[in-house]
């Protein structure tokens, strides 16, 4: 079941239609760099491994079409980098700094991330099928249209994320904050919620618990 109005994809077709193509509804080209004098190394579309990137600060790093799959990352500094179209199925990520990073379009599903900073971060129409996520901060990052079917959230900070028109069917979230949470349109076809502070700062109740007439942060 959806929460919420109009699906976002039919307006942008709408808008389209109406402005002759003008309007682009599939993703950019492209991700988000840093200006050239604060720009990281450039490691776009290569096969990494976890050890590559595991203790290193490489914030504002263009990491666009890269494949990390099935490696780990611990301890690395990637704040703003640009992970655009990234692969990292089955990637465990442990204490990685990636806030402000640029994950429109990136592949995660299955996997692990544990004591991740993902504040700020752009995570539109992320693939996190069967991820779980673990004490990671998701303070105001956008994840609108992204998929976490199946995805586990414990002891998650969603406060004041963006996850209109996400895919939660079938997710866990467990003492999780989704204080001021944007929840509009999104799948919550049998969410598990479990010790969840609801958009509007009310705790999940009930039997089974939900955040059911919560859904709307408060004024």
């Amino acid at each position: 079941m959806r929460y919420g109005g109009t699906r976002t994809a039919v307006l942008c077709v709408v808008l389209a239609a109406l402005l002759g193509g003008l309007v682009a509804c599939g993703s950019d080209t492209h991700g988000r760099n840093c200006p050239r004098a604060q720009a990281g190394p450039d490691l776009s579309g290569r096969t990494l491994s976890g050890s590559s990137l595991s203790r290193r600060k490489m914030r504002c790093a263009n990491l666009e079409g890269v494949t990390l799959d099935d490696q780990a990352v611990s301890r690395a500094t990637l704040g703003r980098a640009n992970l655009h179209r990234a692969s990292l199925a089955a990637t465990r990520l442990s204490h990685v700094d990636l806030s402000g990073a640029d994950l429109t379009d990136s592949v995660l599903e299955t996997a692990t991330l544990r004591g991740v900073d993902l504040g700020a971060a752009d995570l539109r129409r992320a693939a996190l099928h069967g991820a779980n996520l673990s004490a990671v901060g998701l303070i105001r990052a956008r994840l609108s249209a992204a998929d976490l079917s199946q995805a586990v959230l414990a002891r998650t900070d969603a406060t004041g994320a963006d996850l209109r028109d996400a895919d939660l069917s079938g997710a866990r979230l467990v003492d999780s904050d989704l204080t001021g949470a944007r929840l509009e349109d999104a799948d919550l076809t049998d969410t598990v919620w479990s010790d969840v502070v609801c958009p509007d700062g009310s705790r999940s109740s009930g039997q089974p618990q939900t955040c059911a007439g919560h859904l709307e942060p408060a004024e």
